[in-house]
């Protein structure tokens, strides 16, 4: 599947999203957190072979080793501005906040596959783009420039999103939340990468500990989560035909941070040259049976849970197991998106 294809089964999705709940409540989430890992994976990829990595930020090892404790610091001090903030004052700021960014986010994530299923470059009339510059020090002789171009039909597409982030704002549903958290992990997953497979193993370590410390450990991940009225989580109901629907949710970390990591065995893949891509479809398997496991512990015991107690897990294991049936146990261990960098100049360096 191309990654095109990949989001036009997102938007498909989102689309009769709802619907899904009349087939079973735990299906939509099953169906959904893997094909936005798909998703992100694939345009991520792209984005790379196109050589455009501006806006991607790699993860260092100093980075993986403090992301659990800025994930901390910022976990508790939102759990401390959900009790002292009034809920309806904190509710107005956090709808006003996530409607400018949701607008941008779904429009983020939906115009590529529909700019190139619909072929608008091809079209005069949609071809012409508008392009603006706006200079932050004019004063400054190294100030570059901040662009922004954009065509007819990005106004076009743009205000549907608009119209949906500001829906979600007023009336806070459940399916226009996660409209707006798949588009927020498409993007993580795809302005996110890990500079190599130790460093891989190192966030998703620190992370497992994060989750099962504040979820187990306190009530401080339980009372953010069910407090912070935001799309930062996927919403699904437990059961049809109530009111108010009771709700069980997915945070969008379980999917970005997993989702990086898949991401990376679809970069190990295309180093070794695999067309057919054994390890990345190997972790995305496991992803989802990580979230099968997740979704039957919370139904059994009816408590939340770590999700990540389940995925990281499921994914290194995954990825050993694969390379250990294939022999690359040593390539996969030592693998090095910069080292790989580094040889791919000094061999152009040599050539030229």
């Amino acid at each position: 599947m191309r990654p095109a294809d990949g989001g036009l089964c997102l938007i498909g999705l989102m689309l009769i999203v709802p619907q899904f709940t009349l087939i079973h409540p735990y299906l939509h989430l099953l169906i959904m957190a893997p094909l936005l890992v798909f998703t992100g994976c694939h345009r991520a990829q792209l984005e790379l072979e196109k050589g455009d990595a501006s806006q991607v930020e790699t993860v260092s090892r100093k980075d993986a080793m403090r992301f659990p404790l800025i994930g901390s610091a910022v976990l508790f001090g939102l759990y401390i501005v959900i009790k002292l903030v009034k809920k309806e004052l904190l509710d107005a700021l956090i709808s006003v906040y996530f409607s400018l960014l949701g607008a941008f986010g779904v429009f983020g994530c939906l115009s590529p596959p529909l700019t190139a299923a619909l072929g608008m470059g091809k079209l005069k009339r949609f071809e012409r783009s508008y392009h603006y510059k706006f200079w932050k020090a004019r004063d400054a002789e190294d100030a570059e420039p901040l662009e922004v171009s954009f065509s007819w039909f990005d106004v076009a597409l743009f205000v549907p999103c608009a119209g949906g982030a500001v829906a979600y704002a007023v009336t806070k549903k459940w399916w226009l939340n996660n409209l707006l958290g798949s588009a927020f992990s498409v993007g993580g997953i795809e302005m996110l990468a890990l500079g190599s497979y130790a460093i891989g193993c190192i966030l998703l370590a620190g992370l497992f500990v994060y989750d099962v410390f504040w979820v187990f450990g306190t009530e401080v991940m339980v009372s953010v989560a069910k407090g912070l009225n935001a799309p930062v989580k996927i919403l699904f109901p437990k059961a049809l035909n109530v009111k108010p629907l009771p709700m069980s949710m997915l945070g969008l970390g379980d999917i970005v941070i997993p989702g990086i990591f898949v991401a990376l065995m679809l970069r190990f893949d295309a180093s070794r040259g695999l067309a057919s891509t054994p390890y990345f479809y190997a972790n995305l398997v496991a992803y989802e049976l990580g979230l099968v496991a997740t979704v039957g512990v919370m139904h059994f015991f009816d408590a939340a849970q770590p999700a990540l107690l389940y995925l990281v897990p499921a994914c290194i294991g995954a990825s050993l197991a694969t390379a250990a049936y294939r022999g690359e146990l040593k390539a996969l261990v030592n693998f090095s998106v910069e080292k790989q960098k580094e040889e791919a100049a000094a061999k152009e360096a040599k050539a030229d």
